[in-house]
């Protein structure tokens, strides 16, 4: 006779359980409110990979809605920089006494400003969130280690993944890598990445750093009981290699799209006011073929698997006006900002910005 404790006892139990524990980390935005997903990344039998979706800003009838995504992306960063257990703890002290809303706002705003003038040569958290908010929204998947607090830790270095997050689906652990890149095209953000995701696949050392992040500093101590050793033992890749793992670098390239941005149709009454929108939407996604053969022919030049990567490409009017609204929203002056990052500044590719057939 069939024993039916055992089936809640067994790995199936085991599975549901690490499951539900981190999709208590997911903290979902509302960034679909303000960014629009116009080509999904979705598994193509045709198509070897990449994954490419396409995604924009959203139009307020005509205007694209910059100053709305600036300010969604700063709220965000309530949940992005603080590691879990301190969001935990403001949220306690804000029930108790509303006047905690201004330390917890404080203390957010003062590690990107700390960052900043640590390494002014930085100043790509703008893509940073917006890759947090993607994923989560996107693909499901649960920040579990905060990168932000780390950081500005002066025992901690500076480079290494952009996030990292999980999601326990079909049997398995997935485990996402995020890199993101603000770039002034598209093809040139995603050559930026396509080396990006090189260098750390190829990096054993710097591999494995992330994976002891995740379990000695990670978002995972949030958990309880079995259910945290058990996430813990999905993290320890070197203790527990015969756990059930799939690893998948996310690319997320928030890039200016001055073209098809600059193409506007005429204001007509007798028209529905998401016109615009929709008319950019559909000349933005006809780019989706050459989009991700860039991708492919990327990642391939560099040496990085493509059936691995996702890639989700955000078109805005300017990323440097983007950005300025970013740390307007957060109520930095506009001579006080910091210094363009790096990504925004890249090298001449040969491949970058030409025909990727």
């Amino acid at each position: 006779m069939a024993n039916g404790g055992a089936d809640r006892d067994g790995p199936d139990a085991d599975a549901e359980a690490l499951a539900r524990a981190l999709a208590t980390l997911l903290n979902p935005s509302k960034i679909d409110g303000v960014v629009n997903c116009c080509v999904r990344a979705v598994h193509d039998e045709a198509w070897e990979g990449p994954r490419t979706g396409l995604l924009h800003v959203r139009f307020g009838e005509d205007r694209p809605r910059v100053e709305d995504l600036a300010y969604l992306l700063w709220t965000e960063c309530m949940y992005y920089a603080l590691p879990r257990r301190r969001q935990e703890r403001f949220r306690r002290e804000i029930a108790a006494d509303m006047t905690a809303v201004a330390r917890c706002y404080r203390a957010v705003r003062d590690l990107f400003i700390d960052f900043n003038a640590r390494h002014p040569e930085r100043a790509s958290e703008l893509g940073e969130v917006l890759a947090y908010c993607l994923v989560q929204e996107h693909l499901g998947a649960a920040q579990v280690a905060s990168k932000m607090s780390l950081k500005t830790a002066a025992n901690m270095p500076v480079h290494g993944l952009d996030g990292i997050h999980a999601v326990f689906e079909n049997g398995a652990l997935t485990v996402y890598f995020l890199e993101s890149k603000l770039a002034s095209e598209g093809r040139r953000g995603v050559a930026s990445y396509a080396a990006s995701a090189a260098e750390f696949l190829s990096d054993r050392r710097q591999y494995l750093r992330e994976y002891e992040i995740v379990a000695d500093l990670g978002n995972l101590d949030a958990l309880e009981g079995e259910a945290r050793q058990r996430a813990l033992d999905h993290f320890d890749v070197i203790g527990h290699p015969e756990l059930r793992r799939r690893e998948r670098f996310v690319g997320i390239i928030c890039h200016s799209e001055p073209g098809h941005f600059g193409k506007r149709l005429r204001i007509r009454d007798d028209q529905p006011p998401d016109i615009h929108e929709r008319d950019f939407a559909e000349r933005y996604a006809a780019d989706h073929g050459k989009l991700r053969l860039a991708a492919r022919k990327q990642l391939l030049k560099h040496g990085a698997d493509p059936a691995k990567a996702i890639v989700l490409l955000v078109a805005v009017p300017d990323v440097r006006e983007l950005r300025k609204a970013f740390y307007a929203a957060m109520g930095v002056a506009e001579r006080e900002l910091p210094l363009d990052g790096d990504d925004l500044e890249m090298d001449d590719d040969e491949d970058a910005g030409g025909d990727p057939a």
